[in-house]
């Protein structure tokens, strides 16, 4: 399994609306790329994180630049800090 960690530059001010628009938009694409779980955390800081778990190294790396090269998904307030790929080594 991989890991794909996406860090995002947000505002805690905008946590409602991203728990509206989160579900609706970032996660069925999270999906569509083939991840099979994520995790995307309230904003600390103004920094948000999203974690999603891939199958294949292929499939994670593909969605990783896809993430890096796109508009972020949390809305017009989101600017992508930085996203990487890494091996899962154990998980509950």
């Amino acid at each position: 399994m991989y890991a794909v960690i996406v860090e995002v530059n947000t505002n805690e001010s905008h946590v409602e609306q991203a728990r509206r628009r989160l579900p609706e938009v970032a996660v069925p694409h999270a999906r569509e790329l083939g991840a099979r779980a994520g995790y995307w955390l309230s904003p600390s800081e103004g920094r948000g994180i999203a974690v999603m778990i891939f199958d294949q190294e292929q499939e994670a790396r593909k969605a990783a630049e896809e993430y890096k090269d796109s508009v972020p998904l949390g809305g017009p307030d989101v600017s992508v800090r930085s996203t990487e790929v890494r091996e899962v080594i154990a998980n509950l």
